[in-house]
């Protein structure tokens, strides 16, 4: 289908916290953006939100424009035909929901060019499904990024059933190049690959949290100084080779056994969202934030983030 891909224009459709993210990734590097939203007010307030990511990348040295250029360069509509149109690439970013995302992929389907490449961002449900809804499902593949989008590196090019090879290939390679680390996902599995190993992590954390094993403080405090330390540089795999596979089967011979196996969400987790303890946004989940202000915890994770993110390309 497709040996390169060099799009001119790139199209986001959903400007919600991933939304604006890729398209200012993308408005940052020197593209013409259009971003898509049904709601009027969060359109509106994706401006100021595109404005805030670029002018943090452009203080980072990672923005080829000022805010100013950038947002001159993204187009905001609440018509979906004229955001689309005229894209090479569409990158779906709305809610995490099957058939919500199969409805946008069908008037998608409708309303660009049959050699438009499009895009879901989602999470970890079946591309291959979304992509049924669409006359040409070779021309897509799941695009998945990580939150902050403007900084994490990595996105995950996932391939359904019918999506090109070339074309998984191509985007995977335009991605690299503009400064992301694309993966190829061969299958497509729920979850694909970041989030499942992060879930059984989170499940295993939550899980002895709920036994009191430890606190929630000391639990993240085992990660951060931990296996998450160690993780940036070497990877899983990499580690595992230089400790001894020897000395990781023989942890797993024990260990395994005693981890937590439930299918069903934890309680811990089921009784904070029943009470509608969402964690920042709501003032409380498993910390306490209602003294917190949202946007000052967010620039201070941001600015370690983009810490992390020059340590990491600096070791490869």
């Amino acid at each position: 289908m497709i040996d390169q891909f060099d799009p001119d224009r790139i199209a986001v459709v959903g400007a919600g916290t991933m939304g604006h993210g890729i398209a200012a990734t993308f408005a940052s590097g020197g593209f013409d953006v259009g971003l898509h939203d049904q709601d009027a007010d969060r359109l509106e307030a994706s401006r100021d939100r595109v404005r805030e990511s670029i002018e943090l990348l452009r203080d980072h040295g990672r923005s080829e424009r000022t805010a100013d250029e950038a947002l001159e360069a993204l187009t905001r509509s609440t018509d979906l035909e004229a955001v689309v149109a005229d894209a090479d690439l569409v990158i779906e970013a709305v809610t995490e929901e099957l058939e919500v995302k199969r409805a946008v992929f069908n008037e998608l389907s409708a309303l660009t060019g049959p050699e438009t490449v499009l895009a879901s961002n989602t999470s970890g449900l079946s591309i291959t499904e979304i992509a049924a809804a669409v006359d040409r499902p070779e021309r897509v593949l799941g695009a998945h990024w990580f939150n902050p989008p403007h900084i994490v590196p990595l996105v995950e090019v996932v391939k359904g059933e019918e999506t090109s090879d070339e074309l998984a290939a191509a985007l995977t390679a335009f991605l690299d190049d503009l400064g992301k680390t694309a993966i190829t996902v061969e299958k497509d599995v729920p979850g694909f690959i970041g989030n499942r190993i992060q879930m059984a992590m989170c499940y295993e954390a939550f899980s002895l949290l709920d036994r009191g094993i430890a606190s929630a403080e000391d639990i993240d405090k085992a990660v951060k100084a931990g296996f998450g330390f160690r993780l940036p540089s070497m990877g899983i795999f990499e580690k595992v080779d230089q400790s001894g596979l020897d000395v990781h089967y023989a942890i797993e011979s024990y260990l395994m056994s005693d981890l937590d196996r439930s299918t069903e969400p934890n309680p811990v987790v089921t009784n904070l969202v029943d009470a509608g303890e969402l964690g920042l946004k709501t003032g409380r989940g498993v910390y306490d934030w209602e003294d917190a202000d949202p946007d000052t915890v967010v620039a201070k994770r941001d600015a370690k983030l983009l810490e992390q993110l020059e340590q990491y390309e600096s070791a490869d």
